[in-house]
């Protein structure tokens, strides 16, 4: 994929659910190319062995990675795997992105990330955890992100579910993200209005193709036009935000990876192994957040979260009215078509509730376009 293809966390069509739902699936788009790393596919065994080493109390398995649970604490894999947009292919790089990941994450929530481990494999070819400190127990085998332990319940997307999720809580959490924006170094955009115009055609296609069998057969045709014709609009706003705003940003900012720890809203899981995904405007990285909200019928929250967080960040509202409708259309958008390639590697329940996602997030997109 060139540079620039992958802007707008498309990234996202590899997992089968947006929140990990269905747990122990593993399904990655049509068409998409993954490389598996090893014919003899030893990871998985392996994986086996730190799932005892550990002696887990419970794991979920993504596209990307696999997380154990064992206790108060989590410890997250990354899969041996190499895709257009990810290459975990060799022990080194897995280190690299593991390390990567630790770094940004403990920026933004310091008591949720603990360190980087290593399983290391002894003399006695025994498996052995090392936590940072000391010398290495052995030849290190694997690579994982240590973590305090969160109860489920607690992550925001379940709050908002529940209707559980406040206004005191999401007004600390806006307040955190427009700290997390202030804070955030400025990447070159490097004529930002076209990138974006790419990354939209990418996404009409992906949507075509996630699509088909689930939506009706003109489904795309009305994304395709209303995206266009929103860019358009958009366009010279974008080449201005391109100027100035472009961040390097979390990069999947929505309620499913914001968790309550210590009675505190905490952002974690930002995106570490393609910085196309998170170099993006603030205001789209926010966009995430605030369609998340109307998803879950939670409008005057919403509108409460973008007065908060413009207030915060001391902007006014003419470049995010004029945006807010195409960059959260094209996370429906995006959203849509995750819910509906997920449809398609799973049976039963599960694949009537995500193609129940796929349509719903689909007439949202086509609301926000208007």
């Amino acid at each position: 994929m060139e540079s620039g293809d992958t802007i707008l966390n498309s990234v996202q069509l590899s997992i089968v659910s947006p929140d990990c739902h269905e747990r122990g699936a593993v399904c990655f788009k049509a068409g998409e190319r993954v490389e598996l790393i090893d014919p003899m596919a030893k990871q998985p065994e392996l994986i086996k062995e730190i799932e005892t080493l550990l002696a887990a109390d419970g794991r979920v398995d993504t596209a990307l990675s696999v997380v154990f649970f064992k206790d108060r604490l989590a410890y997250k894999l990354k899969r041996e795997i190499k895709t257009g947009f990810v290459d975990y292919s060799t022990l080194r790089k897995r280190k690299a992105m593991c390390e990567r990941e630790f770094l940004i994450n403990k920026k933004n929530s310091p008591d949720l990330y603990i360190a980087v481990a290593a399983v290391c494999r002894g003399r006695d070819g025994a498996l052995k955890l090392w936590g940072g400190k000391g010398p290495l127990p052995g030849v290190p085998v694997e690579y994982l992100v240590e973590m305090n332990r969160f109860r489920e319940k607690d992550l925001l997307s379940n709050l908002a579910r529940a209707g559980s999720l406040d206004s005191a809580i999401s007004d600390v959490l806006i307040e955190r993200v427009a700290a997390m924006h202030a804070a955030a170094p400025r990447v070159p955009a490097g004529n930002y209005d076209k990138k974006f115009r790419k990354a939209v055609d990418i996404s009409i296609r992906q949507f075509r193709e996630s699509a088909a069998g689930v939506l009706p057969p003109d489904a795309w045709r009305d994304v395709s036009a209303k995206l266009l014709r929103a860019f358009e609009r958009c366009a010279p706003v974008l080449k201005k935000r391109g100027k100035s705003n472009i961040k390097d940003c979390h990069g999947d900012l929505h309620l499913g990876n914001v968790c309550l720890y210590g009675g505190r809203p905490r952002v974690f899981d930002a995106v570490e192994f393609n910085p196309e995904f998170t170099h993006i405007d603030t205001f789209y990285d926010l966009a995430f957040l605030l369609m998340d909200y109307h998803h879950h019928r939670m409008p005057r929250q919403a509108e409460r979260a973008a007065d908060k967080y413009l207030a915060a960040a001391g902007l006014d509202r003419a470049d995010f009215a004029a945006l807010m409708p195409l960059y959260m259309g094209l996370r429906a958008v995006i959203r849509s078509s995750i819910s509906a390639a997920g449809s398609k590697c799973v049976r039963g329940e599960p694949q009537r509730r995500l193609r129940a996602e796929a349509v719903r997030y689909h007439g949202e997109a086509l609301e926000y376009l208007e």
